[in-house]
């Protein structure tokens, strides 16, 4: 059944390279109404009304599960309401503050923890790292894809010739692809840089590196093992070289568990 979520202020905040992956599969579509209006008490109203925007109940239900793990375990490090934290986003790309990476904004330089979301299907995944430390994640639910006409868009040939060579190719390319994606996030683009420009690969450590286009440094990190029917990764940026994070530690958690 998973974890209970942390009491506000309950959850030290990682330090040094460690990260927090915490996640949950949730039933989108067959939510019974009193566990939405328990998790609608954690977003706050502008949040509210841009989930009342989307058509396909599923999409409500993934955006309020998301969206009420993410402040939950912001109100775990920094105590208060999930409700009335203040979450703010900034682009690396464009520098645009009305959309990009979120953090919570206390009003100081740097933010108590940093923070990346994913959800997709059934699954949401929240991923925290210490302050400073720049993470993104990403969660997929593993579903059939047309990897040739999507080929040059998202792999360099050699990505491509090595995904050729496994057993499953098109399971390799979906990891290739959250890999990718949780490298931009972390470095604050998001899927404005083009990932056939994201050059991946193994490390001997156990995980894998990137080299960001455009001199915007690198990331390193892990693929998550979350679920059979998810494909997942988890990634740290840096400006210089790749170098390894701390292993991540991941927490399976019950939304429907609150205090």
């Amino acid at each position: 059944m998973g974890e209970r979520l942390p009491d506000p202020g309950a959850l030290p905040a990682p330090t040094g390279q460690q990260i927090q992956v915490w996640w949950a599969r949730v039933p989108v579509g067959r939510l019974d109404d009193a566990l939405r209006q328990a998790l609608a008490t954690d977003l706050n109203p502008a949040m509210l009304a841009r989930l009342d925007r989307f058509h396909q109940v599923q999409d409500r239900d993934r955006g309020l599960a998301a969206h009420s793990l993410l402040r939950r375990l912001l109100a775990a490090v920094a105590g208060g309401s999930p409700a009335t934290l203040v979450l703010s986003t900034r682009c690396a790309g464009c520098g645009k503050t009305d959309h990009g990476k979120p953090y919570l904004d206390l009003g100081t330089p740097t933010p108590p923890v940093e923070v990346n979301l994913s959800h997709s299907g059934e699954f949401v995944c929240v991923a925290l790292t210490a302050p400073g430390v720049q993470v993104g994640v990403d969660v997929e639910k593993r579903r059939s894809m047309d990897w040739t006409a999507l080929r040059k868009q998202v792999f360099h040939d050699s990505e491509w010739a090595v995904t050729e060579q496994t057993d499953d190719p098109a399971r390799r390319r979906m990891d290739a692809w959250t890999r990718k994606e949780a490298s931009v996030k972390a470095s604050g683009h998001g899927l404005s840089m083009p990932f056939r420009e994201v050059a991946i690969k193994d490390a001997e450590w156990g995980g894998w590196t990137s080299i960001l286009p455009s001199d915007a440094g690198s990331a390193a990190g892990w693929d998550l093992d979350l679920d059979p029917a998810a494909a997942a990764a988890v990634a740290v940026h840096r400006p210089g070289p790749p170098q390894p994070p701390d292993r991540p530690s991941v927490h399976e958690v019950n939304l429907a568990d609150r205090p």
